[in-house]
């Protein structure tokens, strides 16, 4: 269904100037392809080069070995000099498995930024999926009322004729012209409508601009049905939940990590020198006392915090059952309803049927306008009707984790 020329200006720019290119066709298909390059999933990317890059840092043993070089020049006593030197060399000991937590806890993050990269792409789908909807079917509604608002024009334009040769009075021009007055600003409404429709499906899509876009959509199948074990398949495939359990994993590690930091690390040491002419060894090992910090308060911070998760993850698979149930429910009543609507089709050029039935004199003024309206009404609920249909189905494959249910459930 094709936008006439001349509302083409409201949707490029506020200027007006008339449109020469053809509309850019975007289909399912390429809606779902363009968001593989909106630029937040660029930025998921460089989060999980720093999950990586972290997890690579504490893969790396946490004390570095210490060398120490001293040199001295002594003057003795009896008056002769001594050149001293001292070599030492350090190293703390890491005990309790610290570093072994550490990467547990860093392996988590990157766990859990890849999760959330994917998280975030199945719902730029759903957004632009949504978003093209949204688009045809505001590109729909002004073309009916485009319809309308033509057709009561062409209807006070006559209705005025007539009062000219003395065929109609006032009260007919007076319904007339109000009908039209009312239709013409309902299609400028909607022509604002289909304005901010087409930006928004810019933005779901991570475009600028794409010029004059052509919303295409499948038909639905209505008989599609979802998988019988819809819970099961959710649990298994919501990121969500996979980001709380993944949260609760490293809260679990960070709890590890805090009580071996209880148990504190000793640090041993060598030197070797030369010391007034003799040879020097020294063997030294320290180990510093935790009177001040014991890390107590961090190790049970660190287990709340588990504790927390593990709650977390309970009650989201529970409310994700009735989420569930919900959607199927939804889901279902909804294509109930298209395939009963479609079942008795809307019959599209109605309104013309209705003028030239007029022009006959087979039907009045009052009725035209009437009919006019019922027909407009019909045509409107069944493109909301088929908007919330695949708003129901967008909603469901959300629900259960999995977006390619929207292009599994369309007419081939």
């Amino acid at each position: 269904m094709r936008i006439h020329m001349f509302i083409l200006p409201l949707l490029l720019s506020s200027a007006g100037a008339i449109a020469e290119a053809s509309p850019t066709i975007v289909t399912l298909e390429e809606t779902i392809s363009l968001v593989k390059q909106h630029p937040t999933l660029r930025i998921a990317e460089l989060n999980n080069d720093a999950a990586k890059a972290n997890l690579s840092g504490q893969a790396s043993y946490a004390y570095n070995p210490e060398l120490s070089v001293e040199l001295q020049d002594r003057k003795l006593n009896d008056g002769g000099r001594s050149k001293d030197y001292y070599v030492g060399l350090s190293q703390g000991i890491e005990l309790g498995g610290k570093g072994k937590y550490r990467e547990q806890v860093a392996q988590a993050s990157l766990d859990m930024s890849l999760a959330k990269q994917t998280l975030l792409h199945q719902q730029l789908i759903s957004g632009a999926v949504t978003a093209l909807v949204n688009l045809k079917q505001k590109q729909q509604i002004l073309v009916v009322r485009q319809q309308q608002s033509e057709l009561l024009q062409s209807l006070a334009e006559a209705v005025q004729k007539r009062l000219d040769v003395g065929d109609a009075n006032l009260l007919d021009v007076n319904l007339a012209t109000a009908a039209y007055v009312s239709a013409q600003s309902v299609y400028i409404q909607s022509q604002q409508d289909y304005t901010l429709a087409l930006r928004q499906y810019y933005q779901a899509v991570g475009q600028f601009s794409m010029g004059e876009v052509q919303p295409k959509l499948p038909a639905l199948n209505l008989t599609w049905q979802p998988p019988k074990q819809a819970y099961a398949v959710a649990l298994a495939a919501r990121q969500e939940l996979k980001l709380l359990k993944l949260q609760s994993k490293q809260n679990d590690a960070q709890a590890n990590l805090a009580d071996a930091s209880r148990l504190v690390d000793p640090t041993v040491s060598l030197m070797s020198g030369r010391e007034a002419g003799e040879q020097l060894f020294k063997l030294g090992i320290s180990i510093p006392l935790p009177l001040t910090n014991t890390n107590k308060g961090a190790y049970q911070a660190s287990l709340a915090q588990a504790e927390q998760s593990q709650s977390q993850v309970l009650w989201f698979e529970k409310t994700l059952k009735l989420e569930v149930s919900a959607a199927l429910q939804n889901h279902d009543n909804t294509m109930m309803i298209l395939r009963q609507f479609t079942a008795a089709p809307i019959e599209n050029n109605s309104m013309a049927l209705a003028k030239q039935a007029f022009d006959a004199g087979e039907l009045s003024l009052e009725g035209l306008v009437q009919h006019v309206n019922q027909a407009l009404d019909a045509k409107l609920t069944h493109l909301q009707l088929l908007k919330q249909g695949w708003l129901a189905r967008i909603q469901l494959a959300q629900t259960l984790g999995h977006p390619e249910y929207i292009l599994q459930g369309i007419q081939k």
